[in-house]
């Protein structure tokens, strides 16, 4: 069935004669004239063969077929739209998702007559599993339409699509696309980033490891690693901060910075620079206020923290 059909109108024989018999019965001039007890419902008051009963079933079931003819109407109708208009980015969005593996668009005499499968005799986990892409946005240039999309890996994070799974989706995507857009799939490994921070710390709450040949820097600061009870809250901040970002979504300095300041321990905390580079290329470049990825999602490759002890009076 279309993932994108809407609800049906139509209700069952049983709906509606229950509906006929209660307005039926309801009217005063219907109550007096059969002497009904007050509050007496219809199945109490009539056989289920009587005459009435008989005769509101046949009316019920002619309410039904046509409501079944109005909702394959409108099934009709709605196919023309979606046949006839141009589509949003969003609808790109969705039918990228909705792309599957190993499955065929529905076809007639070989020839694809819809833009959705036929998942009679699958289960919700048999689609899941099927539906390989599971993150993607699409933006516009002119006339192209640019898809972003990314698998799951086993972390849970955003990785490539495999080359056949690719090779399928645009097969898919040039299938069900409008007439004269061009599309391009952007199917890259993460941007990779790299963090540079400096940080003062309570060594009654953090205890700092070094991570470097021990020996402070010209300012006092050492290259650390921070640890509370074996956790490293520092990487484990910074990771939160990229891990939570939504696909495509802008990475701010202004984000990673109110992650280190409520973390315990950490007095004062400063962001030195952080790098980015598009695609897993090693061509960084400096991120001043916010940078959205060129590949949908990041992976942080170096953090350095250096550090030193927080001094009330100094």
């Amino acid at each position: 069935p279309r993932s994108t059909k809407r609800e049906a109108m139509s209700r069952s024989i049983a709906e509606i004669k229950a509906q006929i018999c209660e307005t039926f019965i309801s009217q005063d001039a219907i109550r007096t004239g059969y002497g009904l007890k007050e509050n007496q419902s219809f199945d109490k008051a009539f056989s289920p063969v009587s005459l009435e009963s008989l005769m509101f079933y046949v009316v019920a079931s002619c309410i039904w077929l046509l409501e079944k003819l109005f909702d394959r109407h409108r099934e009709e109708v709605d196919a023309r739209i979606d046949a006839l208009r141009p589509h949003t980015l969003r609808w790109y969005v969705t039918k990228t998702l909705a792309y599957m593996r190993g499955k065929d668009l529905i076809m007639t005499d070989g020839v694809v007559v819809a833009d959705y499968y036929d998942t009679s005799g699958m289960t919700e986990a048999d689609i899941e599993k099927a539906r390989v892409v599971k993150y993607a946005v699409a933006t516009e240039d002119n006339t192209q339409v640019f898809i972003k999309v990314a698998a799951r890996g086993n972390n849970g994070q955003p990785t490539p699509l495999q080359p056949d799974d690719l090779a399928g989706l645009k097969g898919y995507l040039s299938q069900i696309k409008d007439a004269g857009v061009a599309i391009k799939v952007l199917n890259e490994p993460a941007d990779n980033m790299r963090v540079e921070l400096v940080v003062l710390y309570d060594p009654a709450i953090l205890t700092a490891q070094p991570t470097g040949n021990g020996r402070p820097d010209a300012d006092g600061y050492t290259a650390i690693r921070l640890l509370r009870d074996g956790k490293d809250v520092i990487t484990e901040a910074v990771s939160g901060v990229i891990s939570k970002l939504p696909f495509n979504g802008e990475y701010r300095n202004s984000d990673l910075m109110a992650a280190l300041q409520p973390i315990e321990g950490v007095r004062v905390a400063d962001i030195v620079k952080v790098e980015a580079a598009a695609g897993g290329s090693e061509a960084y470049s400096r991120v001043v206020g916010y940078r959205r990825p060129y590949s949908g999602y990041y992976a942080l490759q170096n953090l350095t923290v250096r550090g030193r002890a927080y001094q009330v009076a100094e």
